[in-house]
C-alpha cells in the first residue's frame, strides 16, 4: 500500500458518517419527551394526593355520613398506593433517561421501555379497581340513601371518563409492548 492509496482510505474512513442503531432517532425523541411527562406527572399527582388527603381529613370534621368518609379513605388509600409505585418507576426511568448509555445502549432504551409497561400496566389494573370500588360505593349509596336523577348522571359521566381512561391505557400499554418487541428483534 503506497502513500497515497493510504491517505484516500485514511479520507473515505474519516468521511463516512457514523450510523446510529435502528430507531434509535425516534427512541431518543421518545425519551427526551417522557422526560418532561414524568416530571409533570408526579407533580401533578402529589398534588392529587394532598387534595385527597386533605378532603380525607375534612371529612372527619364535617361529620359526612360513613359511605362518603370511607368512599375518601379508600380514594386516599388508593392514591397514595399507586403515587408510591408509580414514582418509584418513574424516578427509575428518570435515573436511566439521565445516564450517557442511552445513546448508546439498547439495553438502556429497553428497560425504560419496561419501566413504562410497567406504569401502564399498574394503570390499567388500579383502574379496573377504583371502578369496581366506586360501583359499589354508587349501588350502596343508592341502596341505603336515595338518589336523584343528576347523582346518577354524575355517577354516569364518571364511569365513561374512567372507561375512557381504561381504554387509553390499555392502547398506551400494546403501543410500549410493540416498541418492546421491536427493539429486541
Amino acid at each position: 500500500m503506497d502513500n497515497n492509496e493510504f491517505e484516500q482510505l485514511s479520507s473515505l474512513w474519516q468521511s463516512s458518517e457514523e450510523k446510529t442503531m435502528p430507531h434509535m432517532d425516534k427512541l431518543l425523541k421518545r425519551h427526551k419527551r417522557q422526560s418532561f411527562i414524568l416530571k409533570i406527572n408526579i407533580l401533578i399527582e402529589l398534588a392529587a394526593i394532598l387534595a385527597v388527603s386533605y378532603m380525607f381529613i375534612l371529612s372527619f370534621f364535617q361529620n359526612m355520613s360513613l359511605i362518603k368518609q370511607l368512599w375518601v379513605g379508600f380514594a386516599t388509600v388508593w392514591g397514595m398506593s399507586l403515587f408510591v409505585l408509580m414514582s418509584k418507576s418513574r424516578l427509575s426511568s428518570l435515573k436511566h433517561l439521565k445516564s450517557a448509555q442511552l445513546s448508546t445502549s439498547l439495553e438502556a432504551h429497553r428497560r425504560l421501555i419496561k419501566n413504562e409497561i410497567f406504569r401502564w400496566s399498574l394503570s390499567i389494573k388500579a383502574t379496573w379497581l377504583f371502578m369496581f370500588a366506586f360501583t359499589v360505593f354508587g349501588i350502596t349509596k343508592c341502596y341505603f340513601t336515595s338518589c336523584t336523577g343528576n347523582e346518577g348522571t354524575q355517577f354516569a359521566i364518571s364511569f365513561i371518563v374512567l372507561s375512557v381512561a381504561q381504554a387509553f391505557f390499555i392502547r398506551k400499554n400494546k403501543t410500549a409492548k410493540v416498541v418492546l418487541h421491536t427493539l429486541e428483534e
